[in-house]
């Protein structure tokens, strides 16, 4: 045991006073059938992370009983005497409370409020003087999951899209009468462009995340880019790490044309309504009044036009998007595509890169291996062990 694993537990024992681990023997009350028992539902928000309170009862030698029937674990100890487990069952956090050693319904609930209070303690010095660095080296070495959020992320583009498409066929919920009297200018194209700026900023917020994901498809090693690094890139960054724009034609003028758009809209629009070309900086002359400060290139701005984004953009803007989506999804990465869009996690270990590389030798071989990772998945969602 390491000098480190030994001060955890010292002090996990101060914290945990009273609470001593099981004997081995112990039936448990999740596991066993009829077991008298005062059964505490405990509050997702206490630990939000169950994993951390097994970690916990696993450093003092509480005994771990294993998976069961819509069961994941459940760990068995006594606090002044009184047998307890902690269980983390299909629908949450339980715990018990043996009702033949403490029959009071009253007295086993305070018992239960001071078990979570003693585990709320433990977990925040636990993560705070162990996990976090921790999770940092095991970030380092790749070993870790992402949620895959394509799909959430997808309907936050396709949402603001739809709205544009709707406003700009005169279906919007802006309407020419305002509503303290008077007739508005352009209400198709306001809200189109409103909707326009928003649909920029979902689809490139999508497209992070899915270069993101791609990573471990497309030969990415931990030991040679940071993970970490990757994530806090700019979009454009990324997609030149992933993709060969020196010797691929095809995504050099995916990569142009979304730059433009970056650079028009969610750029400009994401920093305030200020572009970097100083469309919308006016200096002032004398007898001649204030001029934009890219002068006559003000044409090829935005703010050129009265309502900044018109359904001509709106058509530009989704064409590029589209033919971008298909390039990635038929010729880039076609398999890595289909894993993300089944909604799949992705992991960055080397067990899983290795099986990916070998997966990826045929579809069929790749399919096969989607199919056993979405077994896995909802059986530990259900708990079908």
């Amino acid at each position: 045991m390491s000098n480190q694993e030994q001060a955890l537990k010292t002090h996990l024992g101060r914290v945990l006073r009273g609470l001593k681990p099981a004997a081995s023997d112990d039936p448990g009350f999740a596991m066993t059938l009829g077991r008298p028992a005062h059964r505490f539902r405990i509050e997702p928000t206490r630990f939000p992370v169950p994993g951390i309170c097994r970690i916990v009862l696993n450093l003092i030698g509480s005994p771990d009983l294993g998976r069961g029937e819509k069961l994941a674990w459940e760990h068995t100890f006594a606090v002044d005497g009184h047998p307890c487990s902690l269980a983390h069952q299909k629908f949450g956090l339980r715990l018990y409370v043996d009702s033949r050693s403490l029959p009071s319904e009253a007295e086993a609930e305070a018992l239960h409020e001071r078990v979570v209070v003693m585990l709320e303690k433990a977990q925040r010095y636990l993560e705070r003087r162990y996990l976090r660095n921790f999770a940092d080296d095991q970030i380092q070495q790749g070993k870790v999951t992402i949620r895959n959020q394509y799909h959430r992320l997808r309907g936050i583009y396709v949402y603001f899209r739809d709205g544009a498409e709707d406003a700009f066929a005169g279906r919007g919920r802006i309407k020419p009468d305002g509503e303290k009297g008077g007739r508005l200018i352009a209400p198709r194209e306001t809200e189109g462009f409103y909707n326009t700026v928003a649909m920029v900023s979902a689809y490139f917020s999508l497209l992070e995340h899915t270069l993101v994901l791609l990573l471990p498809f497309l030969g990415f090693d931990p030991s040679k880019d940071s993970l970490k690094s990757f994530i806090g890139d700019r979009w454009g960054i990324k997609f030149k790490k992933i993709f060969e724009l020196s010797s691929d034609s095809l995504a050099k003028s995916h990569f142009d044309a979304l730059h433009r758009i970056a650079e028009e809209y969610r750029n400009t629009y994401g920093h305030g309504g200020f572009d970097k070309f100083g469309s919308t900086m006016l200096f002032h002359m004398e007898g001649v009044g204030a001029l934009p400060a890219v002068l006559s290139d003000i044409r090829e701005r935005p703010y050129f036009n009265f309502v900044p984004v018109g359904i001509d953009d709106f058509g530009r803007i989704k064409d590029v998007f589209d033919a971008c989506d298909r390039w990635i999804a038929d010729v880039a990465a076609p398999l890595a595509m289909t894993w993300i869009k089944g909604g799949m996690d992705v992991y960055y270990d080397e067990q899983f890169r290795s099986e990916v590389a070998l997966a990826m030798q045929s579809a069929e071989e790749f399919a096969a291996m989607l199919h056993y990772y979405g077994y896995l998945v909802d059986q530990a969602a259900n708990m079908d062990w």
